[in-house]
């Protein structure tokens, strides 16, 4: 094995391994809800802006942690925002009026922020455009088998020992991977040259906002995840409120979707990696679509194996969504752009996090959760169209935008 691919394995896996920590905390809160509100005395509005509180952080440092890990590197960065927000998950944990819970979430927010884009990055950095889906969806794991760990923590083990001790443990694990990494993974030394050709070649920020395939990513991932956020955030109430289980059988069962998740990047990750960028776009238009459809059925009288079965597709599908818009933003732009691209995009998907589940949490607090997941279904439905306008289309660097200026502009400098 050569040095090449040790770093390309140690990276993935710490970098799964923090995204692990990540979505324990954030799926802890939405299958301890219940438990939460509770202590503080919470309706389904003030649910509902809990379970959002961490987006508002969380939103605002994603395209700048992807500008600065561009400018930098991305390892202090991926450091500073998994040390940040464990100590947040950690400090929830203490939390003793509603006020501070939204404080710690939101710090917890801004720490998931700087951290995500800067993992995204060191892991494209280390793979090559024919093995990147693969190994994004490998590092992407850690997120369904942390969403796994933290809805079944939050609603096995939060009744028993108390939704705080959770919390507690998800902290600890999270500065324990941050040191991890920064003691194991080394920068390595560019040559010369590469840095000569990389400056070349660099692209201004600008640019950024003026490339339309970027432009129309960012756009599906925000209609995509106005619709998902409902699922990963609403799916434990829904199953009790719509199918009248109790905490723990909805619990249990919203975790699944963690574990067909896990399964479905790395099967799906192969397939892209096999095709070129259209058959990577297309699988894409697809699961999204059928996501929806799956989505959609649950609202049916159904029963409770038959709910089971379509929780496992949906994950299947639906997990391995965000792995693939990683891997193809990074080939939407030259290398010198892909932390700040991924950045955007993620930026503007998880903008639809801080809205769509107070919307939620107001309408089942009138209403019912029923009318509002077949809304995020529709909703899922109709992003999968954006992505007919995904094209690979080349970005001018800026050696190539001072070639294509007038002559007269250049003779005036």
């Amino acid at each position: 094995m050569n040095t090449d691919t040790r770093k390309m394995i140690l990276v993935t896996v710490l970098c799964g391994l923090g995204y692990m920590m990540y979505s324990v905390d954030r799926m802890t809160v939405s299958s301890a809800i219940g438990l939460i509100a509770g202590d503080f005395g919470l309706g389904k509005a003030e649910s509902g802006i809990l379970l959002s509180s961490f987006f508002f952080g969380f939103i605002v440092f994603l395209f700048i942690a992807g500008i600065i890990a561009d400018k930098l590197s991305g390892k202090p960065v991926l450091i500073l925002g998994l040390m940040m927000f464990s100590l947040a998950t950690l400090l929830t944990g203490v939390a003793g009026s509603f006020t501070s819970l939204i404080f710690y979430r939101v710090m917890t927010g801004i720490g998931e922020g700087i951290f995500w884009p800067a993992a995204s990055l060191e892991v494209a950095n280390v793979t090559s455009e024919k093995q990147r889906t693969t190994v994004m969806s490998l590092y992407w794991m850690g997120y369904p088998i942390g969403g796994f760990l933290g809805t079944w923590m939050g609603a096995m083990l939060g009744p028993i020992f108390g939704w705080r001790v959770v919390f507690y443990v998800a902290g600890a694990m999270g500065m324990l991977v941050a040191l991890l990494y920064l003691v194991l993974v080394k920068n390595d030394r560019k040559p010369a040259e590469l840095i000569a050709r990389q400056a070349a070649e660099k692209v201004p920020l600008k640019m950024l906002f003026r490339h339309a395939p970027v432009l129309l990513m960012a756009a599906f991932y925000f209609v995509l995840l106005a619709g998902w956020w409902i699922v990963l955030l609403w799916a434990p109430s829904y199953l009790m409120q719509v199918k009248n289980l109790s905490i723990g059988t909805a619990g249990t069962i919203a975790s699944l979707l963690g574990i067909t998740g896990a399964l479905g990047g790395f099967v799906l990750g192969r397939y892209c990696d096999k095709g070129d960028f259209k058959r990577r776009r297309t699988l894409l238009m697809s699961i999204t679509f059928v996501s929806g459809l799956v989505m959609a059925a649950m609202a049916l009288n159904l029963s409770v194996p038959l709910v089971i079965v379509l929780v496992l597709i949906l994950g299947f599908l639906g997990y391995p969504i965000t792995p693939i818009v990683l891997s193809l933003t990074a080939e939407l732009v030259p290398p010198s752009l892909r932390g700040s691209a991924i950045g955007f995009v993620m930026n503007m998907g998880m903008a639809a996090g801080g809205i769509s589940p107070i919307v939620a949490g107001y309408y089942a607090q009138h209403y019912t959760l029923q009318p509002v997941w077949l809304a995020a279904s529709l909703v899922i439905l109709c992003s999968s169209v954006v992505l007919l306008g995904v094209r690979r289309l080349p970005v001018a660097t800026s050696k190539n935008a001072q070639d294509v200026m007038p002559s007269g502009h250049l003779a005036k400098h």
